[in-house]
């Protein structure tokens, strides 16, 4: 019986708590005027990236841009993952007006960073 209680709760708390998924990858050459929220969308031409662009995830529905190109200051590195597609940016997205937001995007999964 002690060795099924682990396997029961988790059968409980899957009824419960869905599985976070992550934010769905679109490369485009142009961003879309309407964003969808469960996606980040990566721009540019070929090998050639632009910037990353999504919602912020805090829900105040703001357009977050973060550049990629190599001269431009501040720049974020993308990480592509080819096992599911998803992307990491390096380092965090840190919004210093508005929700300010503060968090990282790992695989497509947005981690959250304490307040301090």
């Amino acid at each position: 019986m002690r060795r099924m209680l682990p396997a029961i709760w988790e059968w409980l708390r899957s009824w419960f708590v869905q599985p976070v998924r992550p934010l769905q990858t679109i490369h485009v050459e142009e961003l879309p005027d309407k964003l969808d929220p469960k996606a980040v969308y990566v721009l540019g031409e070929g090998k050639h990236l632009w910037f990353v662009a999504m919602l912020c995830p805090c829900g105040c529905n703001q357009v977050l841009q973060v550049s990629l190109l190599p001269d431009a200051k501040p720049r974020w590195k993308l990480i592509e993952h080819a096992t599911d597609g998803s992307i990491t940016l390096q380092p965090s997205v840190w919004r210093k007006i508005g929700c300010r937001s503060h968090f990282f995007l790992r695989r497509g999964l947005i981690q959250w960073c304490r307040d301090r």
